[in-house]
């Protein structure tokens, strides 16, 4: 019988590498049951219905799950072949579009959309392209214009509107500068815009990608997007219909794993080149030097790490962390309470190493919606410590909806009082939380409390926002009985 030696060496290098893949296992699985406990807690705090999450690091899945019901009505499961729709994150695919064409020379950020669109209104002829992906256009919006209007009705009801503003001057959202990128793409390359999208960023998903912004039409798989009725304490079906014109800004529906391939393409230099990626992340430059969007994404900083990509519907949101190779990608289907940034933030904090603090965003939110407000204002000044580059903008805005579903939805005033109470307190110098706080003591017949603090929300809000001050001001008088 023949004998095998092995040298000590060679154990210890085979058990150096079985200890490893342990450690990576163990590792791997411990980031799973942390995540997994997370959306589950968080999906019950906030009552969403189902949520499907990726987190991507560099060319690997780290993690990837599936929580809840897809649809309520016959009780349909989240999975793999479920289609969500991510409204407004649609325009990060938009972009991706007309950048691959900004690529190919077809088109420039300083072409004039007048170029490629015929019989413009007067007032849009020097609009560039550069000003539509930034949503610096000034345009009126088609959002207050029925869906049923065709292309020619729609554009004799625009024409005849006022520009909002000089174009490249500031930061407003508006869905009139994707439906004219849409056409801008349809002119260029001669097909319809689904068809150009699909071919050039979509080419081998036969499934799990499919344009639609018709809530009520009837597609396999599909995830129902959800309302909650405050007042009924339930969620309704959405029935909003944008038409084929929603397309470009909101009508993408897609499964998880067809977004992490997208997004594997689009990191791996496939649908754009490493030169165009970055032209397309860099800042707008803004006339008024205050606003700060990219080429049709928008970059968030959580505690001044950068990020970019853009949410939807309050339902969906796409997020890169560059620097630390890092995509996160939500998609939900309803809420009571919004949640998809909070989220966003959270699951950054839990696997980006930078990140890492021993308090979360939706601790917070859950002692609030317990009225444990005390905790939740010692939770949120740990936060604050622990994250001291970060504004936790989604965070405020998260709980003043919550005070206006007290107020306005459940009409309990004083479930409201306290959540405002809370938020300008911990945010004193957020002109919003004031305003809120001095409007639901003008509800309760409080007339000092509520114009103090409509003055100092007045001060606060500076020159930002003219239009709201001039509302304010005018509360002040009314109460003040002049």
């Amino acid at each position: 019988m023949r004998t095998v030696k092995i040298s000590t060496t060679l154990l210890l290098s085979l058990f150096t590498i079985s200890c490893t893949n342990h450690t990576k296992e163990t590792s791997s699985a411990k980031l799973k049951n942390e995540i997994d406990r997370y959306l589950t807690k968080t999906m019950e705090i906030h009552n969403i219905p189902g949520l499907a999450l990726a987190v991507v690091e560099g060319d690997k899945i780290v993690y990837e799950g599936y929580f809840g019901i897809a649809t309520l009505e016959s009780n349909v499961k989240v999975d793999k072949n479920t289609l969500f729709r991510v409204f407004s994150t649609t325009k990060l695919i938009t972009s991706t579009g007309i950048f691959q064409l900004i690529q190919d020379g077809k088109l420039s950020l300083e072409d004039k959309i007048s170029k490629y669109l015929d019989n413009l209104p007067l007032q849009w002829q020097e609009i560039k392209i550069g000003t539509l992906l930034s949503h610096s256009s000034g345009l009126p919006d088609i959002i207050k214009y029925n869906s049923s209007l065709t292309d020619k009705e729609l554009m004799d009801k625009l024409s005849k509107d006022k520009m909002e503003f000089v174009a490249g001057n500031q930061f407003r959202y508006n869905q009139t500068n994707y439906w004219l990128l849409a056409r801008i793409i349809e002119k260029v390359t001669g097909v319809s815009f689904d068809e150009y999208i699909l071919q050039n960023q979509f080419k081998n998903s036969k499934n799990g990608v499919r344009f639609s912004s018709n809530a009520q039409e009837e597609i396999a798989n599909r995830a129902t997007r959800y309302s909650y009725n405050n007042a009924m304490k339930l969620f309704e079906k959405d029935t909003n219909n944008n038409g084929k014109r929603g397309h470009s800004g909101n009508g993408l529906n897609i499964t998880l794993d067809k977004f992490i391939e997208w997004n594997r393409q689009l990191d791996n230099n496939i649908l754009l080149d490493q030169q165009t990626k970055f032209k397309m992340w860099t800042p707008f430059t803004f006339t008024n030097q205050k606003d700060s969007f990219l080429y049709g994404w928008g970059n968030y900083h959580v505690n001044k790490l950068p990020s970019y990509g853009f949410s939807g519907g309050n339902l969906a949101a796409f997020r890169k962390f560059v620097d630390q190779k890092t995509t996160i990608i939500l998609l939900s289907n309803g809420y009571e309470i919004p949640a998809y940034d909070i989220i966003v933030n959270d699951i950054a904090r839990i696997v980006i190493p930078d990140l890492k603090g021993s308090t979360l965003e939706e601790e917070v939110m859950d002692l609030i919606l317990k009225s444990r407000f005390d905790k939740a204002a010692l939770s949120f000044k740990n936060l604050k410590k622990e994250n001291p580059n970060s504004d936790f903008e989604n965070l405020k805005w998260n709980v003043n909806s919550l005070g206006n579903s007290h107020l306005y939805s459940e009409h309990n005033t004083d479930k409201a009082l306290e959540v405002f109470k809370f938020n300008a307190e911990s945010n004193p110098d957020w002109w919003i939380s004031l305003a809120s706080l001095a409007e639901i003591y003008e509800v309760k017949k409080d007339s000092a409390n509520a114009i103090e603090n409509y003055q100092k929300a007045i001060l606060l809000n500076g020159t930002n926002e003219m239009n709201y001050n001039e509302h304010m001001k005018s509360r002040i008088k009314t109460l003040q009985g002049n």
